[in-house]
């Protein structure tokens, strides 16, 4: 009888509190934009450098955000890869934060000379990417494919200084 009650009073408690706490899809990114380039590595297998970007995260809740994982891989014109990008460590945003934040990527370009030879065309490129979040106690994956470049620019989120 006891379990009954306990459960019972978590299934009209547990709603509550979770409402409490705020909705993942509040989180969002405002902008994002490019510090620096690190130091260009030359490799056999391609050129390796760091990407510094500032990225405005606006995270109204009451749980932090940490991206657990993040890589992506930059298509040009459905050509062979281009680069590769991932978050060499884990990215915490602060419960009631509103600000940008610093964040590395490792960068890996695949075929440097695409860039050389043909220019960055940004209506060109798309982007495969997954990344994993970690809100609360609920691990999430963000998949996407073919992801067009183009919409980060002409929407302002993404900029170069």
């Amino acid at each position: 009888m006891k379990g009954r009650i306990f459960t019972l009073l978590a299934l009209i408690l547990l709603p509550w509190l979770l409402s409490g706490c705020g909705n993942p899809r509040e989180i969002a990114l405002t902008s994002c934009r490019v510090e620096h380039l690190g130091e260009v590595e030359f490799e056999e297998a391609g050129v390796h450098t760091s990407l510094h970007l500032q990225v405005g995260v606006s995270n109204p809740t009451g749980r932090s955000l940490t991206l657990k994982s993040f890589t992506a891989t930059v298509f040009k014109e459905g050509d062979r890869p281009l680069a590769e990008l991932f978050a060499p460590t884990e990215l915490c945003v602060p419960k009631h934060f509103n600000d940008s934040l610093p964040v590395v990527l490792d960068v890996h370009l695949k075929n440097p000379m695409a860039l050389i030879l043909g220019g960055v065309e940004y209506s060109a490129l798309t982007a495969d990417f997954t990344a994993v979040f970690r809100w609360g106690g609920i691990t999430h994956i963000l998949s996407r494919t073919g992801l067009p470049l183009e919409a980060l620019f002409k929407d302002g989120l993404l900029k170069f200084d």
